[in-house]
């Protein structure tokens, strides 16, 4: 029984794998503190962020698979994202500093190309993340809660004992929180208290390499 499986495994690699490693790179991208107004006085708070940097590092199990094509894996990861900015207010300028970090727990789905070794991926990830916001030495700190989709592609590179493979993927969050609009400078303390579920990553590119056996 094991012998006749072995053939139909050598043809469909890497389908018959059960373990996948990845670390990816992500570039992820923030809302651009979206150049908020203090209305009345002129432009007095702006601030920008950066394209960010940080790292994805995930391992998934094989739950089950549907002929050679399809293949459906549970997986955990940890992550962090980091990017730099400036917050201007008046002639001042000052500089800023968003991260999130934490594990998250998802299902993605593998639909596979025949005889070149590339496949289309398509996941949802619930992210549990802490949150922190830096700026003019003050500092805000949040728990985030958030389910991203994946949408990516994967190519196996040739090889008999494993099966290595580069990835890419665009992710960004189901639904994401809006900042506040300030409308009076009383209102800038309104402005940190929302960084934690306002001014957050809401997109981003991965490109990274994996490995499956």
């Amino acid at each position: 029984m094991r012998l006749s499986v072995l053939p139909i495994c050598l043809a469909t690699l890497p389908l018959c794998a059960q373990w996948d490693l990845r670390l990816e790179l992500p570039r992820p991208t923030g809302q651009n503190l979206p150049q908020t107004l203090l209305t009345g006085t002129g432009k007095l708070v702006a601030g920008d962020l950066d394209i960010g940097k940080g790292y994805i590092a995930s391992v998934n199990r094989q739950l089950f698979q549907v002929g050679p094509l399809l293949k459906l894996e549970a997986g955990l990861e940890y992550s962090q994202f980091s990017a730099d900015g400036s917050l201007a207010n008046g002639a001042a300028t000052q500089g800023t500093k968003l991260k999130q970090q934490g594990i998250g727990v998802g299902l993605n789905a593998q639909v596979w190309v025949p005889f070149v070794g590339i496949a289309g991926e398509i996941g949802l990830l619930q992210r549990l993340q802490r949150y922190t916001f830096d700026t003019a030495g003050a500092s805000n700190a949040k728990d985030l809660s958030r389910t991203w989709l994946r949408v990516g592609a994967r190519w196996r590179i040739p090889s008999v004992v494993v099966h290595p493979y580069l990835a890419a993927s665009y992710q960004q969050p189901v639904t994401k929180d809006r900042p506040v609009k300030l409308n009076s400078a009383p209102n800038l303390a309104t402005y940190f208290a929302a960084q934690g579920s306002g001014q957050e990553f809401e997109r981003m590119w991965t490109f990274g390499a994996g490995v499956t056996f």
